[in-house]
């Protein structure tokens, strides 16, 4: 294995939300870094330590909520390097095509909007992984476990010499969780975004077919207007799917949307759209069709009858809100 760096981040938020334009979309700020601690892997073994901590420009008070987990203080804040410096550092010391390894999958996006905002290459870096998921596909996790890096290290016996949530710390200590791992193969094994979303759109169990992916997008509601994205076909034979003449498309969480469409030869089916965002910046869509038997149907119609019913009484709501505002500019 060439070299991997594993890292972690500490950054800081503001007390009101900060927005910021990316090729032409507004985006919300993650947060800005104000500390990165990294572990550089050859062969597998610690060969070189990174540790800074920056000066935020964006959000330069420290947030109470941040400075209680972490530690830190405004004076170490004000004294620390440049953010674009710091953040130009780590890249250089990381090398262009090096991998990056995180415990979960917050950093890296927080990572790229950071490097937009510096004038920097958001495209860098290229591959990274979830050690997280990583751990848990060589180690599964059983009933009741933990899943924070805390737990993890307390479960496997590392010892606890440093604090959490200090970046350099963390990195190591998930260094020393990787040296519990077959990390050479759970990397060669790790799945990519487009299965990534096959697994999460097409599960066992269900018969979902015509898998599509859309990559690339930085709008997050780009399923919303798309007819590229809804124009699914039969899972049968392959027409084009006459779409819910009510335009109804009802959301499975945060990052799911799903309709009926209908084949004049086969019938009801069911349209699968789920979206990720693993850089923070682009977004991509995914697709799949189901048949709809009878039960699918019925369950169908009754959540539409109710979609339906919801959206009146928000627009009779609405009206009255409306009215009322303008009776009172009349007085």
């Amino acid at each position: 294995m060439s070299d991997f760096v594993i890292f972690d981040m500490e950054w800081n938020m503001g007390y009101q939300p900060k927005t910021f334009q990316y090729q032409g979309v507004e985006q919300t700020l993650r947060g800005e870094i104000i500390q990165i601690g990294a572990v550089k892997l050859r062969d597998g073994q610690p060969v070189d330590r990174f540790s800074l901590t920056m000066k935020p420009r964006i959000f330069p008070r420290l947030h109470h909520h941040v400075a209680k987990v972490t530690g830190l203080t405004q004076a170490q804040l004000d004294a620390g390097v440049p953010i674009k410096e710091g953040l130009r550092r780590f890249a250089e010391w990381c090398g262009p095509d090096t991998a990056l390894g995180e415990w979960g999958q917050d950093d890296v996006p927080v990572l790229k909007q950071n490097l937009v905002l510096c004038g920097l290459d958001e495209t860098w870096p290229r591959k990274w992984y979830d050690l997280q998921r990583v751990f848990t596909s060589q180690r599964p996790r059983q009933e009741g476990e933990g899943m924070t890096l805390e737990a993890v290290v307390e479960r496997l016996g590392i010892p606890k010499n440093d604090a959490f949530h200090d970046a350099l710390s963390d990195a190591e200590y998930t260094a020393a969780v990787c040296g519990f791992l077959d990390l050479s193969r759970g990397l060669a094994e790790y799945p990519d975004e487009a299965q990534q979303l096959n697994e999460l759109l097409c599960p066992e169990g269900k018969d979902r077919r015509d898998f599509q992916l859309w990559p690339g997008h930085v709008d997050g509601e780009a399923w919303s207007t798309s007819s590229e994205l809804r124009g699914a076909v039969c899972p049968e034979c392959g027409a084009p799917l006459a779409l819910d003449k009510d335009d109804v498309w009802l959301r499975k969480g945060n990052n799911c949307l799903y309709s009926m469409g209908e084949c004049a030869q086969h019938g009801p089916a069911m349209i699968w759209l789920r979206r990720m965002r693993l850089d923070g910046l682009h977004f991509t869509f995914a697709r799949a069709t189901e048949p709809a038997g009878k039960e699918a149907q019925a369950k169908w119609a009754k959540e539409k009858k109710a979609a339906l019913e919801r959206a009146r009484r928000k627009r009779e709501k609405e009206a009255a809100e409306a009215l009322e505002r303008v009776r009172n500019a009349g007085r």
